[in-house]
C-alpha cells in the first residue's frame, strides 16, 4: 500500500513541479516585471554587447559576469522588450536547473527520491517576490552555489578531481555573479577546511582545483588595472558596498514570506532531530545552511529575494526530514500534497490577475519609454524608478541617484553631478522631472526634505512637456531638430543635426 502512495505522490510532485516551471514561463511571456534591479540589469548587459567596459565607460557596483551572460540574448533583441522576456525565461531556465540538483542531492546524497521531489517542490514556489523569473545575480549565484555543492559532494564519494575542480569554479562563478556570495563562499571554505581536518577531502586537490579559479580571478584584476580601473571596482564593489546597509537602517532586516518560513522552520527542526545521526552529507549541509542563516538574519538582508540561497538551502534540508517522517506516518503525504494544491492554486490566481495588456505597462514605465524613442536618444531614469533599457546615458553613475551616486561622492569616486546641466549640455529625450532626495535620510523618515538634484520648472517650461506618467517629460519637437543614423564604422547610432 505505502508502494503504491509513494508512487501517487511522486507523480503529483513531479506534476507540481512542471506547473510551477510552466506557470514561471507563462507569467514571463504574459505578464512581464517592472522590477527595477532587472531592468538595471538589462541595461547593463546592453552597454556590454555595444562594447562597453564596466567600471570604465559606465557605473557599476556588482561583479560582471551576469552581464556577460545576458549581453547576447540582450544584443540579438536590442531595441525590443523581448529582451527582457528573453534574459527572464534565462533566469527560469536556471533556477529549474537548480531544482533538478537539488532533487539529485537527495537522489544520490542525503535521502531519496521522494526527500529530492519534497525539496525541490518546497523550493519551487511560484512566488514573484522570490524573482524566480527576473533578471538577477541572486538567482544565478544560488544556483551556482547550490550545483558547486552537488559536486563538492561527488568529489567526496568518487574523489575524481574533475569533480571538485568544478565545484570550486562554481562557487567562483558564484563570486563573480554578485559580490555579495563572498561571505557564503568563505563560509565554504571554512567547511572544506574541516572536511580536511576530518580527511574527507585531501588538501592537495583543494590546492590543485582552486588555483585555475583564482588564476581567473588574477587575470580578470590584472585586466582592469591595464584598463586603470582596478581601484574604481575595488571602491565600488566593495567599499561602497559596505555602506549601503547603512543606507537602509530601519529596514536593513525584513522577516521571510509564509511560504519561505515553512522550509525555514522544518530546515531547523531537520538540525534538531536528524542531523546528529545524519550521515556526513546531511552534516556537511547543515553546517553550510547555518552559515547562510546567520549572514541572511544577522547582517543585511532589505529585501526578500536575498533570501533565494538561503530558502534553497532550507528546502534541501527540510527535505531530509519530511523523508523521514513519511516514512513513519504515511498520512503526511497527503499533507504534503494538500499544502502545494493550495499554495499553487493561489499563485495561479495571483499571476492570473496581473496578466498585461500591452507592451506599454508590461515592464513598468520601461516600454512606454521604448516606445517613445530611437536608438540616438539620452534617457534618464528617476528616482527610485528606472526605465533605460536601450538608450544613451547621461552619466556616468547612471542609475539610483539620490542612493548610489551620494555614496560614490562620500567615499571619493565620482562627485555627485549637476544633473540639470547634464540635460541641458545632451538633450534626453526622457527625463524624470521630479526631486531626487538622499536616500539615506529618506529611510530614516526624513521625507521629501533633503534632495540631492532637482529640475528647474524653467528647464522644464522651457524643453519639456509632461506625459502625464510616472512624473516623466519628453523633450519638445524644437529641440528635437536631429536624425538618427546608424554609423557602419563605429557600429553605432548617432545624431546628425538636420541643419
Amino acid at each position: 500500500m505505502f508502494f503504491k502512495q509513494d508512487n501517487i505522490i511522486k507523480i503529483f510532485l513531479m506534476l507540481y513541479l512542471i506547473f510551477c516551471g510552466g506557470l514561471l514561463y507563462w507569467t514571463v511571456i504574459y505578464s512581464g516585471s517592472g522590477d527595477g534591479d532587472t531592468l538595471e540589469h538589462v541595461h547593463s548587459s546592453w552597454l556590454v554587447w555595444c562594447g562597453k567596459l564596466p567600471y570604465k565607460d559606465f557605473f557599476q557596483h556588482h561583479n560582471p559576469l551576469l552581464w556577460y551572460i545576458g549581453a547576447p540574448l540582450v544584443g540579438y533583441y536590442e531595441y525590443s522588450l523581448r529582451a527582457v522576456d528573453a534574459v527572464n525565461m534565462l533566469t527560469v531556465t536556471v533556477f529549474l536547473i537548480m531544482l533538478w540538483y537539488i532533487y539529485r542531492l537527495h537522489k544520490d546524497f542525503l535521502s531519496d527520491r521522494l526527500g529530492g521531489l519534497i525539496a525541490a517542490a518546497l523550493c519551487a514556489l511560484p512566488q514573484e517576490s522570490l524573482y524566480n523569473k527576473d533578471f538577477k545575480p541572486d538567482n544565478f549565484m544560488a544556483t551556482a552555489i547550490i550545483v558547486g555543492i552537488y559536486y563538492l559532494f561527488c568529489y567526496m564519494r568518487d574523489k575524481r578531481m574533475l569533480s571538485l575542480f568544478i565545484s570550486f569554479m562554481l562557487f567562483f562563478a558564484s563570486f563573480m555573479f554578485t559580490q555579495k556570495a563572498a561571505l557564503i563562499v568563505i563560509g565554504i571554505g571554512c567547511v572544506v577546511l574541516w572536511l580536511i581536518k576530518e580527511k574527507k577531502v585531501q588538501l592537495e586537490d583543494c590546492v590543485i582545483s582552486g588555483s585555475i579559479p583564482l588564476l581567473i580571478f588574477a587575470v580578470f584584476l590584472a585586466f582592469l588595472y591595464y584598463e586603470g580601473v582596478l581601484i574604481m571596482y575595488i571602491k565600488a564593489n566593495f567599499e561602497l558596498n559596505s555602506h549601503i546597509p547603512d543606507v537602509f537602517y530601519t529596514r536593513r532586516f525584513i522577516h521571510p514570506s509564509f511560504e519561505m518560513t515553512v522550509p525555514i522552520l522544518l530546515a531547523i527542526y531537520a538540525l534538531i532531530k536528524n542531523v546528529y545521526t545524519g550521515n556526513l552529507y546531511i552534516k556537511t549541509f547543515a553546517l553550510i545552511f547555518i552559515i547562510e542563516y546567520i549572514i541572511r538574519i544577522y547582517y543585511f538582508t532589505p529585501f526578500v529575494y536575498y533570501f533565494a540561497l538561503l530558502h534553497a538551502l532550507a528546502s534541501i534540508l527540510a527535505g531530509v526530514v519530511v523523508s523521514e517522517m513519511i516514512k513513519k506516518k504515511q498520512w503526511i503525504i497527503y499533507l504534503c500534497a494538500g499544502y502545494f494544491l493550495i499554495l499553487g492554486g493561489i499563485y495561479a490566481n495571483i499571476y492570473r490577475q496581473r496578466i498585461t495588456v500591452g507592451d506599454e505597462y508590461k515592464y513598468g514605465a520601461a516600454g512606454y519609454v521604448l516606445s517613445l524613442t530611437n536608438p540616438c536618444d539620452y534617457v534618464v531614469n528617476g528616482y527610485r524608478i528606472g526605465y533605460n533599457l536601450f538608450n544613451k546615458d547621461i552619466d556616468f553613475i547612471w542609475n539610483l541617484k539620490g542612493q548610489i551616486d551620494v555614496i560614490a561622492a562620500t567615499i571619493g569616486i565620482r562627485p555627485t553631478s549637476d544633473l540639470e546641466s547634464l540635460i541641458r549640455k545632451y538633450r534626453p529625450k526622457i527625463i524624470y522631472g521630479k526631486n531626487y532626495y538622499d536616500t539615506y535620510r529618506e529611510y530614516r523618515g526624513e521625507i521629501g526634505v533633503h534632495p540631492i538634484h532637482w529640475i528647474s520648472n524653467h528647464l522644464l517650461e522651457e524643453m519639456y512637456t509632461p506625459l502625464n506618467r510616472d512624473d516623466l517629460y519628453i523633450l519638445k519637437p524644437e529641440y528635437q531638430s536631429y536624425d538618427c543614423r546608424y554609423n557602419v564604422r563605429t557600429k553605432t547610432y548617432e545624431y546628425v543635426d538636420k541643419h
